[in-house]
């Protein structure tokens, strides 16, 4: 278990070397296919997130490779720096909400640095993965909804649908989400 705890003058030497462009020696090729980010001190969630979404994802066939906090994070490193490495050396984030998770600290700081790839690289890694019904009146999640209705997946409560859910995860973690804005509004956020 990992305590999050962020003093405010390492984050405020974190930006200033952000900001001055300093950065990790990160190889071109990305290491994982997905970081999964969700609520590690919830067991129910934690049992799900390793025994069934990693084993869909990572022995499905695909064979694709993940980022899991509790076991690819760095043992004494600051979560802050683990965090920011796990989204940079991914090709996605998937996000797993529950309402605990969206109240966090680490989700909040997880938003931002996936953003912050946006705005860096012009890449789109973000899927939303909600097992709980959760930020109903997000302008967030309706703007995701509308653009890239793909990245944003529920969990079924017919348990007839999960292979269709596996088989949408999968998809959404393999296909570049530009390739996925709805036509509609793809001419605002794209330079397609």
């Amino acid at each position: 278990m990992h305590l999050v705890y962020w003093d405010a003058s390492y984050i405020l030497q974190y930006w200033r070397a952000k900001v001055k462009g300093y950065h990790r020696l990160e190889s071109a090729e990305k290491v994982y296919d997905a970081f999964i980010t969700y609520d590690t001190k919830d067991p129910l969630v934690s049992e799900w997130v390793l025994n069934h979404l990693r084993m869909e994802l990572e022995e499905g066939g695909d064979n694709r490779h993940i980022c899991l906090e509790e076991r690819d994070w760095t043992p004494g490193t600051p979560v802050i720096d683990n965090l920011a490495y796990s989204i940079m050396q991914s090709r996605k984030t998937v996000f797993v909400l529950t309402e605990a998770y969206v109240r966090s600290g680490t989700f909040k700081m997880a938003v931002y640095l996936a953003h912050q790839r946006l705005l860096d690289d012009d890449n789109d890694v973000i899927v939303l993965l909600l097992l709980e019904p959760v930020l109903r009146h997000s302008h967030f999640l309706r703007l995701r909804r509308r653009l890239c209705s793909r990245s944003v997946l529920e969990w079924p409560h017919n348990p007839s649908a999960e292979q269709w859910f596996w088989q949408c995860l999968r998809n959404s973690v393999t296909v570049d989400n530009k390739a996925m804005y709805s036509k509609q509004y793809s001419r605002y956020f794209t330079n397609k």
